[in-house]
């Protein structure tokens, strides 16, 4: 989030913004999403959010997580939040598909991992 300063500085906005791999692991997501339509220039920027919602709570504090957790017995879950708040924000999705990654921890350990990597385009 500290290089956000800086994106913010540019004032009409850019025709693409990419969070790959990010968004579960900032402070306060929330606010990183609601600072996207400033971002991006309008009608027809595009978004990419690419995010396995791998909630933990050393990098988010758990009231902050977008879904992954029960509220009186239902299920929340991020991929609903993440569109909720992007239609809010004047979002279309326009394209959704996994992507799988491997990440190497040592030589005798890898972590298979499949991220949902969205498409978003600015309406209004």
């Amino acid at each position: 989030m500290q290089d956000q300063g800086i994106l913010l500085s540019k004032k009409e906005g850019y025709d693409a913004v990419l969070i790959s791999n990010l968004l579960c692991r900032l402070n306060d997501p929330m606010a990183c999403l609601h600072s996207l339509p400033h971002l991006v220039k309008s009608p027809g920027g595009v978004v990419v959010l690419v995010t396995p919602f791998t909630w933990l709570e050393e990098f988010t504090p758990r009231e902050r997580w977008l879904g992954g957790y029960f509220d009186n017995g239902t299920a929340v879950r991020s991929k609903d939040t993440l569109r909720q708040v992007m239609e809010a924000n004047g979002f279309e999705k326009i394209h959704e598909e996994n992507i799988p990654l491997v990440i190497r921890e040592h030589a005798r350990k890898y972590q298979y991992i499949v991220s949902e990597a969205s498409g978003w385009r600015k309406v209004h």
